[in-house]
């Protein structure tokens, strides 16, 4: 979803994923490029679940990433404009991943600086600017 909200053109929202201190929950928080706000996305997710007697969510990328639009416009509007090379980055890193493969950037006692970690293991390094989003 975050691939196509860069290509809609809400090229300045970041994401930092996360996981829980017990390793159980994986969350995912969306912040904008000025870090002045931040979205629990996996909230909005389990949401959405939760809508739908605690299914999988069934939607396309381009319905999901509708639906977020929609329902987070006022947010997604700090997110206006570019950023090409956090984008790439971004759709580089999803390239990396296998199937149902998550990637964090820090657990609650465990700040990674210049790397993402994933829970099969792997280690992606970030785009140079990364680290000050972090702090």
């Amino acid at each position: 979803m975050v691939e196509e909200l860069h290509q809609r053109g809400f090229g300045k929202l970041r994401v930092m994923p996360s996981e829980s201190p017990s390793g159980l929950y994986w969350r995912c928080s969306f912040i904008d490029e000025k870090k002045n706000h931040e979205l629990s996305a996996s909230n909005w997710i389990s949401y959405h679940e939760g809508q739908n007697s605690k299914e999988e969510l069934k939607l396309t990328t381009q319905e999901l990433t509708d639906l977020f639009v929609k329902e987070n416009f006022n947010f997604l509007e700090l997110c206006k404009g570019q950023n090409n090379e956090y984008a790439e980055w971004y759709s580089g890193m999803l390239k990396q991943l296998d199937n149902e493969e998550l990637p964090y950037t820090f657990i609650d006692w465990k700040l990674q600086k210049v790397i993402w970690e994933t829970s099969n293991g792997k280690k992606i390094e970030t785009s140079p600017s990364e680290g000050k989003y972090y702090f």
